[in-house]
């Protein structure tokens, strides 16, 4: 029986809970990873985590021994400014972002014009992704700016993270607060939605029907690809346990411990 690492032409890799806890990898990531460059097979690391520019989780990787180059990374926030191209004509226009440097990259290389907290309420734009300096006042001036009719879009809605500690609150607690009180449900670039899986296709060169995605949440990595129409693979080093896929009704392709899994037969 050939391995999966055999059966696909081209990968999709999720990131926390996947290859790393935090800051501290994953057994059997490396050698998986390292395994599909041998291969000389495209592959691509799709995180909803808004938090981080390519180039810092280049960096990151880099600490692990893995060896990659910023088009190797596809992020919600990269999702947002796809979003963005598409829809709206973003140059001068002003935004309030909840968020850190990814997110107010992608947004700054599409002209915007990003204003405190104070000036909110006029914006045209409410972005919010991960914030660890998340506050009241933040909370305030994306409420006021969304009743006042300004677009929301949200980077990702998960409500949880997972790290060696335990589940950390995610970008989606934050999205969570700013839609129960402006009433407003966002539009999120993230996963589920499949456009992140469309552009980390486009990135590869690759189809939906030769690509696998590994991840280690149903509802965002599984179900992404679902919408993609990708095969799928659930690894158990993160969020969800096999007894979920019933009760959630996300059914992967494919289930591994870990990462290793892609090499075994």
């Amino acid at each position: 029986m050939a391995s999966l690492i055999e059966e696909y032409r081209a990968f999709i890799i999720d990131l926390d809970g996947v290859v790393y806890l935090l800051n501290e990898p994953i057994p059997g990531a490396r050698e998986a990873i390292l395994r599909i460059q041998e291969r000389g097979l495209p592959f691509v690391f799709l995180t909803n985590n808004s938090a981080s520019t390519p180039e810092q989780y280049v960096k990151k990787l880099a600490k692990f021994g893995i060896g990659i180059e910023p088009r190797h990374i596809v992020t919600s926030s990269q999702a947002v400014g796809r979003y963005l191209d598409l829809n709206y004509e973003t140059s001068g226009r002003t935004a309030f972002v909840i968020g850190e440097t990814g997110l107010i990259f992608e947004l700054e290389a599409r002209d915007l014009e990003l204003v405190k907290a104070g000036e909110a309420r006029g914006a045209r734009f409410v972005f919010v992704g991960m914030d660890r300096r998340f506050d009241f006042e933040k909370l305030k001036a994306a409420v006021l700016a969304i009743r006042n009719g300004a677009e929301f879009i949200a980077a990702n809605a998960d409500t949880t993270y997972p790290t060696p500690d335990g589940l950390w609150p995610g970008a989606g607690s934050i999205v969570a607060a700013v839609t129960t009180a402006s009433g407003r449900e966002p539009y999120v670039a993230g996963k589920p939605n499949p456009l992140m899986v469309e552009v980390a296709l486009d990135r590869m060169g690759a189809e939906a029907d030769e690509t696998l995605l590994i991840g280690d949440r149903l509802e965002t990595d599984i179900l992404a690809g679902v919408e993609a129409g990708v095969d799928t693979m659930l690894v158990l080093t993160g969020v969800s346990r096999v007894e979920e896929i019933e009760e959630r009704g996300i059914c992967p392709a494919h289930i591994g411990d870990d990462l290793r899994a892609l090499t075994e037969p």
